[in-house]
């Protein structure tokens, strides 16, 4: 989510099909001010994603919803056909309001539990690959916060242990797959 890089460096990490890429507003503003004046480098990053699709919380609380709707606009702008995608306000209330009585309290669940979330209302299965909640891996490997960084969220933010203890509780019961072991390429 929010713009990970996929660029050759990372296939052994992500791979090289993407469908759906997430974008935090959050992410537009620090990164390419609010597209005011950064509109073709934003255009630049999204041709990497080729023909995914974007998904944004366009109207989750007012700060998101202007610049999420320029991300429209300037692909507009740009001629591209690529699709963008805003998550229904009471969608995402509602996830939210789901997962607090499920023990995961936190300002904002993360884009990832939301994406999980849609996936086992849409998918007969979901394999997760790529999520783990903790510092350390299951043998005791320190890990970055992403793949391609080690920035974490500010404190209190996300509540990521109880995510993953929530994943690993629906893994046991069978509801999605969580896969924790080191990717094999065929």
């Amino acid at each position: 989510c929010n713009l990970p890089p996929i660029s050759r460096k990372y296939v052994a990490d992500v791979g090289v099909k993407t469908n759906v890429v997430t974008v935090n507003p959050s992410i537009i503003t620090e990164r390419f001010q609010r597209l005011e004046k950064w509109r073709r480098p934003f255009y630049q990053v999204l041709k990497a994603y080729e023909n995914a699709s974007v998904l944004l919380p366009a109207f989750y609380n007012t700060h998101n919803t202007d610049v999420s709707l320029r991300v429209r606009y300037v692909l507009d702008d740009f001629q591209s056909r690529k699709a963008v995608y805003f998550f229904h306000p009471k969608y995402l209330t509602n996830v939210s309001r789901y997962w607090l009585t499920q023990g995961v309290r936190a300002k904002r669940i993360t884009t990832g539990l939301i994406l999980v979330t849609a996936a086992l209302e849409l998918c007969e299965e979901v394999h997760l690959f790529g999520f783990w909640g903790f510092p350390m891996n299951p043998s005791g490997i320190f890990m970055t916060h992403h793949y391609y960084d080690n920035v974490k969220p500010r404190p209190g933010f996300h509540a990521m242990p109880s995510e993953m203890f929530n994943f690993l509780r629906l893994h046991s019961r069978g509801v999605l797959r969580v896969h924790t072991e080191a990717c094999s390429y065929s």
